[in-house]
């Protein structure tokens, strides 16, 4: 079955769940009518604006050039939820438009082709879901990334912009995932089509255990086919990942520390000719000062295993070019009071060994970039 027909069909099945679980019919007539199971509607609504010192000098679809403004504001998010949690029969689905900053790399609309809203279309989010069981689920529809801590859209997160490591992983798939908990541990397994390939099998997988209430850690991987080609989503999409991560909260912190290590495979059908690496670490945290203000933090390292010479189109993992390596800091003070809320960020990234060109200033030489951010909105 071709991946839109599958989509036709969930669709449907999401129609399906979405009737058993508003309308429910009283087993006799003795029997008391049966309520029905709520459908849970949320949304967010959200500005954003960045302002960049050393911009970049290439990736900004909406100039000919290719060099990013030094002042953009986007609508970041202008999305709404809908999901039936409870029952055998569940399904989600999350629409709408959205921007995803990242740290160091260029900026675009939230409508263009070929970035933001136009990556993953105008649903990001949606599946039917299964669950016999509390313990057991199986859904299936386009699902978003079990690797990685920091989520898709802005307003999840501790900050503003997302960071360099999120921007190698994958961020959503369609296919099919089964999850199981039991006692401390969870875990999840899946069949999609890795980095958004549309036709290339992967398989998609998570364990963690909760080691107290407070304090998870985790294993999460994604083995694509070897020879799935690059596409707008991801430059090099035969990407195998293995993160770890931790998620723990002490009093007022919360911490998230983790690694992701990175290998793409040669392939003489894309032309890569060599088995290429990338690693990187990540800490973000945040700290609660009471119930509207917080600050949250995050500073990471990523590196290319590559060195500069190497002319193989999968050198580059991180986005600097061959042999480069980068550090990334970001602050994000944030101020909540009922469903509004409201954000500034700084950022910096400095590139070690960058290739000449692909880097900051017009020229694309410089190797250093300062963002100022400010970010409002409501959710409900």
């Amino acid at each position: 079955m071709q991946l839109s027909q599958a989509k036709k069909t969930l669709l449907a099945l999401a129609g399906v769940a979405a009737a058993l679980g508003c309308v429910r019919v009283a087993a006799s007539a003795d029997d008391p009518p049966a309520l029905p199971t709520p459908i849970g509607v949320n949304g967010v609504l959200s500005v954003g604006t960045i302002s960049t010192s050393g911009v970049n000098a290439v990736g900004s679809l909406d100039r000919a050039s290719g060099i990013d403004e030094a002042l953009r504001t986007n609508l970041t998010n202008a999305l709404i939820t809908l999901s039936k949690p409870q029952g055998a029969l569940r399904f989600g689905a999350t629409v709408g438009a959205y921007d995803l900053p990242v740290v160091g790399m260029a900026g675009n609309p939230t409508v263009v082709k070929g970035a933001n809203t136009n990556l993953f279309g105008a649903a990001p989010s949606w599946y039917v879901e299964y669950a016999p069981s509390a313990a057991f689920n199986v859904s299936a529809g386009q699902q978003l990334a079990l690797i990685g801590p920091e989520s898709t859209f802005t307003y999840q997160n501790v900050n503003i912009q997302r960071g360099l490591l999120w921007n190698m992983e994958p961020v959503a798939s369609r296919g099919i995932r089964a999850t199981w908990a039991a006692g401390r541990w969870n875990s999840s397994l899946e069949y999609n089509d890795g980095f958004y390939s549309g036709d290339r099998g992967a398989v998609e997988g998570l364990v963690g255990y909760n080691t107290s209430a407070a304090t998870n850690l985790s294993f999460a991987f994604i083995l694509p086919d070897a020879g799935t080609p690059g596409n707008l989503t991801s430059a090099v999409a035969n990407k195998r990942e293995y993160n770890v991560m931790l998620t723990t909260a002490v009093g007022r912190w919360s911490l998230s520390p983790y690694l992701l290590f990175v290998d793409s495979p040669s392939s003489g059908a894309l032309g890569y000719a060599k088995d290429e690496r990338a690693a990187g670490g990540a800490l973000l945290g945040a700290y609660a000062f009471n119930g509207a203000w917080s600050l949250g933090a995050r500073v990471e390292y990523v590196k290319n295993s590559s060195d500069a010479a190497d002319k193989s189109p999968n050198a580059d993992l991180i986005g600097y070019g061959p042999g480069s390596t980068a550090w990334s800091y970001t602050l994000t003070p944030t101020y909540r009071r009922g469903k509004a809320f409201f954000r500034a960020e700084a950022s910096s990234v400095s590139v070690g060994h960058l290739t000449p060109g692909i880097g900051f200033g017009s020229a694309g030489m410089q190797s250093s970039q300062f963002r100022g951010a400010l970010e409002a909105g409501i959710q409900f």
